[in-house]
Formats: structure tokens, sequence, C-alpha cells
């Protein structure tokens, strides 16, 4: 069992550019572990740090210090941070847009080639959050009911997560959970990641037969999964 010692007790200083940042550095130990391994977490924007069970905090923060320099490399080749403020530009299913604060009353939509935000400045990005989430589930819920009834399964319940590890996943009872940043890659990424869960439906593994399927339902899934590799860790810098 991995247990975590006071996790937002230590920070690291790192100089990133022209910029000095503060970082949280989460750590735990874990008693099969035989070294101590150093993560950037790019969402979160913390350092984790893992250590065996034999090698205390102090000599693990030592560890992390002597690590300035590969943190800072690590952080500085990761995409920077853009949030959902007037003014910047995100995409949204394969197009550029930017966002515009209005004020007054009124719903979040599309004109041409802005975002309208109206409302508070304040709760401007917790309205972009929610209109991007409402987005992504409308767009893969359609896509996954009609990829569905194709090989006759059907889809009990989509979830929406903001997860670092995957971008869908299917459970045993048919549920299917996505990652909501898919709404901000082009819109045949969010259809290849909605077609190889819906895939799951009907063979939970990745045998020659459960690919057969995926292609079945989204021929181009080879590219689909280059851009995911090759681009996959950009959709993490907004928001």
């Amino acid at each position: 069992m991995t247990k975590s010692v006071k996790p937002t007790s230590y920070f690291i200083e790192l100089t990133i550019g022209a910029t000095v940042e503060s970082l949280p550095v989460i750590i735990r130990k874990h008693p099969k572990s035989k070294r101590m391994v150093i993560r950037y977490h790019p969402i979160q924007h913390h350092v984790a740090l893992t250590l065996p069970r034999y090698v205390t905090i102090k000599q693990g923060l030592h560890f992390v210090s002597e690590k300035r320099e590969w943190l800072a490399e690590q952080i500085q080749d990761k995409p920077r941070h853009v949030p959902f403020t007037d003014g910047q530009t995100i995409p949204v299913l394969g197009k550029k847009y930017m966002l515009q604060h209005v004020g007054g009353r009124g719903v979040v939509r599309i004109e041409e080639d802005c975002i309208i935000v109206p409302g508070d400045i304040e709760f401007m990005a917790r309205r972009v959050l929610e209109w991007l989430k409402r987005l992504a589930r409308e767009t893969i819920t359609a896509i996954a009911q009609a990829k569905a009834k194709i090989i006759g399964k059907d889809v009990k319940k989509i979830s929406l997560r903001d997860t670092s590890s995957r971008w869908g996943s299917c459970s045993h009872d048919g549920n299917l959970s996505f990652s909501w940043r898919l709404v901000l890659a082009p819109r045949e990424i969010l259809d290849y990641v909605t077609c190889h869960e819906v895939a799951h439906l009907r063979h939970h593994d990745h045998s020659p037969a459960f690919w057969t399927l995926v292609h079945l339902l989204f021929p181009d899934h080879h590219n689909a999964k280059q851009w995911l590799k090759a681009h996959g860790g950009e959709l993490y810098m907004y928001g």
C-alpha cells in the first residue's frame, strides 16, 4: 500500500525561463519501491516523489533538490497554461476560438470565431468549463449511441472526468467514461476515442477481434492514435 506523507508541507523553488516558481512536492512511501522516483505532473502542476520505506523524508527532499535543473527542463518542455479568461484562444473540436466576455445575462455561445461568455467576469472560467463539458457530453453521447447501435449494444451511462492516465474507459456493466478535454481536440480524435470505448462494450480487451471492431467503427484509428501520442499532452494546458 502506498502511503502519502504530508503532501502539502514541502515545496521546491525552480527557475523556469525568466521566472521563479514554487511547486508542491507530494511525497509517498511505497513498501515495494527499491529506488527514489521523481515525476512532474503537468495537470496538478506538482512534483511527485516516491520513496522506498527505508529512505527518510530529508533524503528524499535532498534528491529532489539535486534534480532542480532536470525538473525545470521537464516543465519548460511542457505546454504552458492557458486560462479560460477574456481574450484567450482555445481549440474546440478542431477550430480555434477567442474567449470574449460581454457581461450581462445570457448563455455561453459561439458567434463566428468567438465564444461569447456573459455574466460576471469572476465566474467566466467556470462558465467556460461548464460549457465545454456540456458540449463534450452532448457530442460524445450522440456518437456513442450511434456506434453502439451498429454493434447491437447499449450504452448505460456516460460520465466525464479530468483524467491524466487515459482518455476513456468502459466498465463491465456498460458504463463509459471520458476525459472532457477531448472536446479540445479535433473532432475526429473525439470520434476515435468514443468508438474505441464503444468497441469495449463487446470486447473487454485489446485482442485482434477488438481492433477489427474499432476499424469497423473508425477506420482511421491509426492516425488518431498517433495524434493523441504526439499532441494529447497539449490538451492539459487549457483551463
